[in-house]
């Protein structure tokens, strides 16, 4: 049983079943997932996983041909040879929602705990419902619930900067702007800040040239406290805890922000903020965790790990847990518990690792240290 039906989740459950396990992946929205944290730099991981699974290269995303770094006066500063490939959230949940059987696939079940008989586990969700399983993976994200009844002291810890996150259309971009930023992952580091970009995939999931959508991510430093509150209350006056959502920005932050960059980015970048109709604001945070293996249950991706955007790796560490858990359930076959066991110390590696990379990151772009 999988508990978390996105991108992590997703993996897992694939990646069971491919191992012959009859996996079932429970996720507590009701309605499609939609445009969750928007652009995705593609890892080497998730690449091999799709193009493993029937996936060609050019059905995954944008390929920008180079990463390029601009001055304070907006002139191109450095060019850096460097292809990758960058997609949507919605266009990789597309395709991995489509390599896992509908019918295994269950919206609206929100998850609240599991009990050990002689037999395995039972979880309980919403609902007096339950449902038993031999082993339960927690794929729920950076807030999981699974997690909370796992680890109950591992918290999710402010790292002292939001990110403002937009979405402009191919289409919208005037010409100068257009030759800044096409077919290139595009960079400014700034004085305590940084803002980059680059090409996705349109809405639904369009790769032609005037079809898709510019994706751009400004780390900006807001002290905790009433400042970060500030920010995350909504239009109609609702506290959020961790991010505020496409068009639930309040006006007036929104052009306070726009205004910000007029006076720090370049022109090129500025003009691409004062552009977008309705940015959103995501928190930054750091989570470690000191186990992810708990005899018949365990965590994967942000469950367990989240390391800070700068590294663009949570959803290659998360295929990397699922298919490594798939690998070792495969060895050991009946033992789950002895699986999990063997599976943990290479994943506790990997995500500190990260966590790790993406703090000195985080830290020396933020804060100079």
């Amino acid at each position: 049983m999988v508990v978390g039906g996105s991108l992590g989740g997703l993996a897992a459950g694939i990646s069971l079943r491919e191992a012959g396990w009859e996996a079932e992946v429970f996720e507590r929205s009701r309605g499609e997932l939609e445009g969750r944290g928007a652009g995705i730099v593609v890892q080497p991981e998730l690449l091999r996983f799709l193009e493993e699974r029937g996936v060609p290269r050019g059905e995954v995303g944008v390929a920008a041909e180079a990463r390029q770094y601009l001055d304070g006066d907006g002139r191109v500063a450095r060019v850096e040879s460097r292809q990758q490939l960058m997609t949507s959230w919605g266009k990789a949940y597309g395709h991995l929602r489509a390599l896992f059987p509908e019918e295994r696939y269950h919206q609206g079940k929100e998850f609240t705990g599991f009990e050990r008989n002689n037999e395995g586990l039972v979880a309980s969700f919403d609902g007096n419902i339950e449902e038993s399983c031999d082993l339960l993976v927690g794929a729920d994200g950076t807030h999981s619930a699974c997690r909370r009844l796992l680890l109950p002291g591992a918290v999710p810890e402010y790292a002292g900067y939001v990110a403002w996150r937009g979405l402009v259309e191919e289409r919208s971009l005037g010409p100068s702007l257009a030759r800044t930023f096409s077919e290139r992952f595009t960079f400014f580091l700034g004085k305590n800040t940084q803002i980059l970009c680059y090409l996705i995939p349109g809405p639904s999931g369009e790769l032609a040239q005037g079809e898709r959508l510019l994706n751009w991510v400004w780390y900006w430093n807001v002290p905790e406290g009433d400042a970060l509150r500030e920010v995350l209350t909504d239009r109609d006056g609702k506290a959020h805890d961790h991010s505020v959502p496409q068009g639930r920005v309040r006006e007036d932050l929104t052009e306070h922000q726009k205004a910000i960059a007029g006076e720090v980015l370049p022109d090129a970048f500025g003009r691409l903020v004062a552009e977008t109709d309705e940015p959103f604001v995501q928190v930054i945070h750091d989570l470690a965790v000191p186990r992810m293996a708990f005899g018949r249950a365990c965590l994967v991706g942000d469950a367990a790990f989240v390391p800070r955007p700068h590294t663009a790796a949570s959803t290659a560490k998360a295929v990397t847990n699922a298919t490594a858990l798939a690998e070792s359930l495969s060895f050991y076959r009946d033992d789950v518990a002895a699986a999990l066991k063997a599976w943990e110390p290479a994943q506790l590696r990997l995500g500190r690792r990260l966590e790790e990379h993406g703090r000195a990151l985080g830290d020396g772009s933020q804060f100079g240290r």
